[in-house]
């Protein structure tokens, strides 16, 4: 520490500023050869780039020239330390530089389109398209910005015609709407003209996918706001007509619409010119043809009701309903038929003990390459109808579905077939299909080897003690696992169980279940469900659930966040079991690196505007306007900021996560045996007595018992 303090002494007197002594200091803690960088050629943006590296252990001479802005040297830095070596391409700007690495990373090369002249936006969609497979290159214009090529590319990964609006004349903004109109299968010719505002596009594109006729406001003469106050009143008009055909109740009338009336008659138009009525002064006579003339006369031409009228001409009654109208019938939606099963609930079945059944239950669909997975059918127009004046009232068209996106399929060119490209397991969230290779074994044992798998893993049989299974997706152990290590990206069900010896680590992004569980870790990003638990470490983002007769949980630490429900808490062995509900240490561990990182960035900005008001006040406004460091601290200020908020944000998210959690608790159906600890939001409570069917639950602050 002695020889710290004297070094900064030292810099301190070679006229370093603040930021400049920062980073040195910063170095000389971390026990890194500051020499590198305590020049005051570099500012303290390229002497932070270059402490940085030197303590990753990088090969800074490849970037540590003062010549080198800071922007290039992150790059640089990112570069090698991925083993990426940029220090060849200095000639670039820094956005190049950024599209080279992360190109690499991808495993594809963009430097034919750096020597092509595309700029780094632009690179950036052209990268992203080539990772995906996407053939971007016929649509490849120089004049396009970035966020036309992202359009672009959106919807060449959605199998799009994206030749309707892959046109020079579309700004990025018109081509987002059409490529929304294509994905919700509406007919984008109404308004794919490039006089059109994107604002005005919006506008007739949402009063498509709502079935509106938007001939009465696709006018260019109207503004977008115009069109909007247009298309809501169609809205509240449709939302005011029924919908269903309904036998005809009695219609209100207004007083300014009654029709002229005879000497001897009157004939009455409903408000909506639905129906019309004659009225005919008591023991008046007239023929067939005498009504029909007297309805024309007053313009009711439509819907005459025939039978009404013969009905009076028989039994010479004073009033009728002598014409109706029909009302418009909307068109049938459009659908997919699906040819997978998309219900597949992957709920096991609760046996009469209320114990799960984990061995009888599917959690898998799968399909085949070429295998025809959905076939669209498209929207119907609807029936229109007319008034009795004879007006023609438009019907609206069905509802277009969106096209389905995902990975794993083809569509064909009418975008109706969808067809599997690939084995595997499928998938359906709403319009999101995925297929993922889906990897299939029996036993698994150290003679086999680990496994390890972008995808989902299906183990027919068991698996043996020293063993590692990592799945980007789903693991599915048909059998008994032992002293393994068990990963999964998504859920992980072991329909047997787990007899880790101690040492078996079970971690899952979303859920675990299994029949038992004992001597496991087992980390869960949502729930965990068994039928039995002992001398096991759990930690569930969600709840924990360990049901049936036997349900319990014997022993060990179990966490959950949202509650944990079982038959039993301990044995009459009085065995130490901890319960810990409404905390979950990857939450906790993430408020706690969240709160590293506010400090670490409030730091920051005090520095940087510590250094702005010493420009401030040495320079005029003019001069720093066109002074480059200055205008980097005010740059790097803004980008502190704006991560400040974002990790606030978050904190907040957490924050109402953990006060949500504050209403769960444990609930036992069975006993709780005494050696049972239970921490609720940091409230202790220990089992004195066994208890039987209660709620361990926290009320004003504190812990109480209920029956349940």
């Amino acid at each position: 520490m002695k020889v710290e303090i004297k070094m900064m002494k030292k810099y301190e007197s070679m006229g370093f500023d603040n930021g400049q002594l920062e980073e040195i200091r910063k170095g000389l803690e971390k026990g890194v050869d500051v020499s590198q960088y305590a020049s005051v050629e570099y500012d303290w943006f390229q002497m932070e780039e270059i402490r940085l590296g030197l303590e990753a252990g990088l090969e800074v001479s490849l970037y540590a020239k003062p010549e080198i802005p800071f922007e290039k040297m992150r790059e640089i830095r990112l570069g090698l330390a991925e083993g990426i070596d940029l220090s060849t391409c200095l000639n670039l700007q820094a956005g190049y530089l950024r599209q080279i690495r992360e190109a690499k990373r991808g495993k594809v090369d963009i430097i034919p389109y750096i020597e092509r002249g595309y700029d780094p936006d632009q690179l950036e969609e052209i990268r992203i398209a080539l990772e995906h497979g996407i053939d971007i290159d016929p649509y490849l214009i120089k004049e396009y910005l970035g966020a036309s090529l992202r359009e672009i590319r959106l919807g060449l990964e959605k199998g799009l015609k994206v030749s309707v609006y892959a046109k020079i004349h579309f700004g990025w903004q018109q081509m987002r709407e059409i490529r929304l109109g294509l994905e919700h299968r509406v007919n984008v010719s109404m308004y794919t003209n490039e006089l059109y505002r994107w604002q005005q596009m919006r506008e007739i594109r949402l009063g498509l996918e709502e079935g509106q006729d938007v001939s009465a406001f696709k006018s260019l003469m109207y503004s977008a706001r115009e069109m909007h106050d247009i298309r809501i009143g169609l809205n509240n008009q449709a939302a005011a007509e029924p919908i269903k055909e309904e036998a005809v109740a009695e219609p209100e009338f207004d007083p300014e619409e009654l029709a002229p009336s005879g000497p001897d008659y009157s004939v009455t138009v409903s408000r909506d010119y639905m129906q019309a009525y004659i009225d005919f002064v008591s023991g008046t006579h007239k023929t067939r043809d005498e009504i029909l003339q007297i309805l024309a006369d007053h313009g009711v031409v439509y819907g005459i009701r025939e039978d009404n009228i013969e009905d009076y001409l028989k039994n010479k009654t004073d009033s009728f309903l002598a014409a109706e109208g029909v009302m418009p019938k909307r068109g049938t939606d459009g659908y997919y038929e699906f040819f997978f099963r998309t219900e597949l609930s992957r709920e096991p079945i609760i046996r009469e003990d209320g114990s799960t059944d984990y061995q009888n239950t599917q959690y898998f669909e799968q399909v085949s390459a070429g295998q025809v997975i959905a076939v669209y059918h498209e929207a119907k127009p609807g029936v229109s109808g007319r008034n009795v004046k004879g007006r023609n009232l438009p019907a609206r068209m069905g509802r277009e579905k969106s096209v389905l996106i995902g990975k794993g399929f083809s569509v064909s060119e009418d975008r109706k077939t969808y067809t599997a490209e690939i084995s595997g397991k499928i998938d359906l969230k709403r319009n999101h299909i995925t297929i993922a290779p889906l990897l299939i074994t029996t036993d698994v044992t150290t003679s086999t080897g680990n496994l390890r798998f972008a995808g989902s893993i299906w183990v027919k049989g068991n698996v043996g003690s020293g063993v590692v299974i990592s799945a980007s997706e789903d693991l599915l152990i048909e059998g008994n696992v032992e002293a393994a290590t068990l990963k999964s990206g998504g859920s992980m069900i072991i329909k047997k169980g787990v007899s880790g010896a101690g040492t078996a680590l079970l971690e899952a992004g979303s859920e675990i279940r299994g029949k038992f569980f004992e001597g496991a870790t087992l980390r869960a990003g949502g729930s965990i469900r068994a039928n039995y638990v002992m001398n096991c470490d759990m930690s569930s983002g969600d709840q924990i659930e360990v049901s049936g007769a036997k349900g319990s949980i014997v022993g060990g630490e179990t966490m959950a966040l949202n509650g944990i429900k079982a038959t039993q808490i301990g044995n009459r062995a009085n065995i130490l079991t901890h319960i810990v509900i409404g905390e979950n240490h990857a939450i906790r561990e993430e408020e706690r690196l969240i709160e590293m990182n506010l400090r670490r960035m409030q730091e920051e900005i005090d520095k940087l505007k510590e250094s702005c008001d010493k420009f401030m006040k040495k320079y005029s406004p003019d001069a720093l306007a066109s002074m480059e460091l200055y205008l980097k601290v005010e740059q790097a200020i803004k980008i502190e900021q704006a991560q400040i908020e974002e990790q606030m944000k978050r904190k907040k998210e957490l924050e109402l996560k953990l006060k949500g959690a504050h209403r769960a608790g444990l609930v036992v159906t069975g006993t709780v045996n005494v050696g049972t600890e239970v921490n609720l939001c940091g409230l202790n409570w220990r089992a004195v007595n066994p208890l039987h069917d209660v709620t361990i639950r926290l009320a004003n602050n504190e812990v109480i018992v209920v029956r349940n």
